[in-house]
């Protein structure tokens, strides 16, 4: 398993309609959470690392570092809807949200139920 590296901020994803994922997909549709606090705001997303394996394949999507040094209260951040492509499909894989094996969001509620988002 190799878990790509965090660029960003930590943020983690859900799937945005798992009833559309099917082992033929060859892209997703994901919501994406900035896991620091932000006021309430995600921000910009930067561009998913996507490792395929032969059990997994496994996402890292990171937020954008938050511009200026301004304080930012904790009160849940909105979700950003983005289509990660594959670039061959999922098959008998399971899909797999990096932040939550490794960094600072795995002892979050984010990643309270493990970090598979999916499997056959």
């Amino acid at each position: 398993m190799t878990i790509p590296p965090q660029v960003g901020a930590a943020a983690t994803w859900t799937l945005a309609d798992s009833e559309r994922v099917t082992a033929t997909s060859t892209t997703v549709t994901i919501e994406v959470t900035r896991a620091e606090c932000s006021s309430g705001m995600t921000g910009a997303i930067a561009q998913p690392v996507v490792s395929l394996g032969i059990d997994d394949i496994i996402i890292q999507v990171d937020a954008e570092p938050l511009p200026g040094n301004e304080p930012q209260n904790c009160q849940g951040n909105d979700s950003v809807q983005m289509t990660v492509s594959l670039h061959e499909p999922i098959g008998d894989r399971a899909l797999v949200d990096a932040a939550c094996l490794k960094g600072p969001a795995v002892r979050t509620s984010f990643c309270e139920t493990g970090a598979t988002r999916w499997s056959p």
